[in-house]
């Protein structure tokens, strides 16, 4: 009787096509990763990073987001790297058990270092330039020329004698907002709702506060978030580097139209702002004229009959 033959199986006999197919696989994946990185809008938001910024504050928070980005992005690199130099090398081979891989004490010291170090690093990197954030810049030599009653001394935020900032209140209310300009006395303010109107290159100081709930102020071009508390004023600032309309909205849930919570901030020329201002406070004249004369005319007694 013939001896029986017998035919090898298992991972050693389809270990030649791994080779091929793990390469297509990378070069696939780098492939999608340049198109994505290819085909991104530069000035708009990105699948991977946020708007374009133009204003300071809100370009020291983009450059903290690409900085923590590269580096967990190179750790993931560093991370898998050696991941595979450790398959590779202790794999099973042909003939060959695979080797052991042993641990010696504090193994984990060597690796653990070097991360603690380059979290350490993203830690402090992170208060400076947070404090940074908060550093007031004076205003622009093309921006408004602020009046001596618009100069503020505002807790938290660290303004310089020159910076000549412009006050503005901002107030979150179910579900829009509330802008109250300079001028004017408290509760009667030229103000408008929906979209924010200030002078380019020009300090802007933001007071926010709410009227009912708590909200939240963002718009990603010109800074980071900040909360609108009931009975509490938040401060932030501005100085926006170009004339446009940027966009922002609401993040904290506040009820179910919270969605619809937009906010527009449109920067324009200074001398637009001053007529606008200027506009705006006959506009409103002219509206509690009509009001007060409509009062009036409910409150007379009527004409006596004939």
């Amino acid at each position: 009787m013939a001896p029986l033959r017998t035919t090898k199986t298992g991972p050693s006999a389809s270990s030649a096509s791994r080779p091929g197919t793990v390469r297509k696989a990378l070069g696939s994946l780098a492939a999608a990763c340049f198109a994505l990185a290819a085909l991104a809008a530069p000035a708009q938001a990105t699948i991977l990073g946020p708007r374009a910024s133009h204003s300071p504050n809100a370009h020291d928070i983009r450059v903290s987001y690409w900085v923590a980005l590269v580096v967990a992005a190179l750790l993931i690199v560093v991370i898998h790297a050696a991941l595979i130099v450790a398959l590779v090398r202790f794999r099973a081979r042909r003939g060959r058990s695979p080797r052991r891989l042993g641990a010696r004490p504090r193994a984990f010291v060597r690796p653990g270092i070097p991360l603690a170090a380059i979290a350490l690093g993203l830690f402090v990197f992170g208060i400076v330039m947070a404090s940074k954030t908060r550093d007031v810049r004076a205003t622009a030599t093309g921006g408004l020329g602020a009046q001596s009653d618009l100069v503020a001394q505002v807790e938290g935020l660290s303004i310089p004698p020159d910076a000549k900032p412009l006050n503005i209140n901002v107030i979150g209310q179910r579900w829009l907002w509330r802008f109250e300009y300079p001028g004017g006395r408290p509760g009667n303010r030229t103000f408008s709702y929906g979209q924010l109107v200030v002078p380019v290159d020009t300090t802007v100081l933001l007071h926010i506060t709410s009227t009912d709930v708590t909200h939240r102020w963002f718009v990603p071009a010109l800074g980071g978030q900040v909360d609108a508390v009931p009975g509490h004023s938040a401060e932030t600032w501005l100085q926006a580097d170009r004339v446009g309309t940027y966009e922002g909205q609401t993040t904290s849930y506040s009820g179910t139209s919270y969605a619809t919570m937009r906010a527009w901030v449109k920067v324009v020329s200074p001398k637009q702002y001053t007529r606008f201002i200027q506009q705006k406070q006959k506009q409103l004249a002219a509206a509690q004229n009509f009001v007060q004369k409509q009062v009036q005319k409910k409150a007379a007694p009527p004409e006596a009959l004939p």
